[in-house]
């Protein structure tokens, strides 16, 4: 006696409806997963590239500053920076240095110490970066 196939139908009604759903609910999760991570690291890289642009700016005031020091035409005067530098370079636009300069004589040598530091951006996406250069002319 051959088996009613109708009957065998009729069990699996709706199988295919929820294994559709089950799909549909994974790939939205993996794609939701997928975003936050993409998120995270967009917001990881501009930061990055933030500091990077802090640190050039703190290297550009010291640099600056030691051109100015160790220049033959001009006096060998320490100066400091009041308020901050905004630099108009295309590479740091919205960046901005402050340097400082100090003294100190051992024996008969005077070495120069001077503190750049470099702010890109404002608010919650802002860097800052330091850089100390010591050097005796």
């Amino acid at each position: 006696m051959r088996p009613n196939l109708n009957q065998a139908y009729k069990k699996q009604n709706g199988l295919g409806l929820i294994s559709a759903i089950f799909v549909i609910v994974v790939l939205a999760m993996l794609v939701a997963g997928m975003s936050s991570i993409m998120t995270a690291s967009q917001t990881y890289r501009s930061q990055e590239i933030l500091a990077v642009r802090a640190l050039s700016a703190a290297q550009t005031g010291s640099e600056l500053h030691l051109s100015e020091l160790l220049h033959p035409e001009n006096a060998q005067v320490c100066n400091t920076d009041v308020a901050p530098l905004a630099l108009a370079t295309p590479g740091l636009l919205d960046c901005s240095y402050q340097a400082s300069c100090a003294s100190v004589t051992v024996g008969s040598d005077t070495y120069y110490t001077i503190k750049s530091v470099g702010r890109c951006g404002s608010g919650v996406d802002s860097a800052t970066r330091e850089v100390k250069v010591r050097v005796a002319p």
